[in-house]
């Protein structure tokens, strides 16, 4: 396991234990549409839409790169009935399937008919490796479905620039990894992936998530899950 890794397992890893049952075990931002005013409904949407733009179905053997504590799993089987499913994450502590780096998965070609990755790409060194893997691994017609966080607009104050720097620093984003949709279709398309279907919702996820953590009840339960470090940073990674 490279720093990389390694200094990603130790910020995500960092209080896991004691998550429990808290939101669901849910660790994505949700996908907040109208209507929609609860976590874990906003988790299920999330993973309900990008279940069924790849068709999951009870003949699918998924793979779920950086399946965090594997609640999502658990909801993949009951709505789309998986035949099977196999998860991995960088975090042991959240995990009890299988503890591996995304980018050198020791999977044989064609083992699976769909793969999926919630809001852990961005993390991959680098998720252009993950990509041409995932082609690798998926069976000829097999699918894979992102949910991710992209680059829209390049900063262009100091500011701006600085909140960026700080930003993919706390989150341990690669540099390779900075781009925004049209680079993003690019790497598909090099990997070897066709039928490319990109889908901005920022707009539905982002502000709903937000809100979440400024509820008060929220905010006591990471400050004790976290720790110390959730004081100083939690914060600047709201703002």
């Amino acid at each position: 396991m490279g720093l990389h890794e390694k200094l990603a397992e130790k910020f995500f890893g960092h209080g896991a234990e004691k998550w429990g049952d808290y939101h669901g075990g849910y660790l994505n931002f949700g996908l907040w549409d109208k209507g929609i005013t609860d976590f874990v409904e906003a988790s299920h949407n999330l993973l309900t839409r990008v279940g069924k733009k790849i068709n999951l179905n009870k003949n699918s053997k998924l793979l779920d790169v950086g399946c965090g504590t594997g609640a999502q799993d658990n909801f993949f089987i009951k709505k789309f009935k998986c035949k099977s499913i196999e998860a991995v994450d960088l975090t042991h502590k959240n995990i009890k399937f299988k503890v591996g780096d995304a980018c050198k998965l020791n999977y044989k070609k064609n083992s699976f008919t769909h793969i999926i990755g919630i809001e852990a790409p961005v993390n991959f060194n680098t998720r252009e490796k993950f990509l041409k893997d995932a082609f690798r691994m998926l069976k000829k017609g097999g699918k894979i479905g992102i949910s991710d966080f992209y680059l829209k607009n390049k900063p262009k104050t100091l500011f701006g620039k600085f909140l960026v720097k700080i930003a993919v620093k706390i989150w341990h984003i690669p540099k390779a990894n900075r781009y925004g949709l049209n680079i993003y279709k690019e790497k598909l398309q090099e990997a070897g992936f066709t039928d490319i279907e990109l889908e901005a919702v920022e707009d539905n996820v982002i502000p709903g998530y937000y809100k979440e953590q400024q509820k008060k009840e929220v905010k006591e339960y990471l400050r004790k899950m976290r720790g110390i470090g959730y004081r100083i940073l939690g914060p600047i990674l709201n703002y």
